[in-house]
């Protein structure tokens, strides 16, 4: 049971967060859902960022007033 948890905690490391990545860009503006349609393409690419979606999803969703002050 410890090996199928550490495993787990171990994808959820690796794939890192599409928001944060996005955010720390710096030759592309931040749009809103950045990190989600990041993230959508690393899934399509190599499969496991998909596990990122949702939170990528809700940092996105919590960064909106951030994004509407940039434009």
């Amino acid at each position: 049971m410890k090996k199928i948890l550490l495993f787990s905690t171990a994808l959820f490391m690796l794939n890192g967060c599409g928001t944060i990545v996005q955010l720390l860009d710096p030759t592309e503006k931040y749009h809103a859902y950045a990190g989600v349609s990041y993230d959508f393409e690393q899934a399509q690419r190599w499969g496991l960022p998909i596990l990122d979606l949702p939170l990528s999803f809700l940092l996105d969703t919590a960064l909106l007033p951030y994004v509407w002050s940039q434009e």
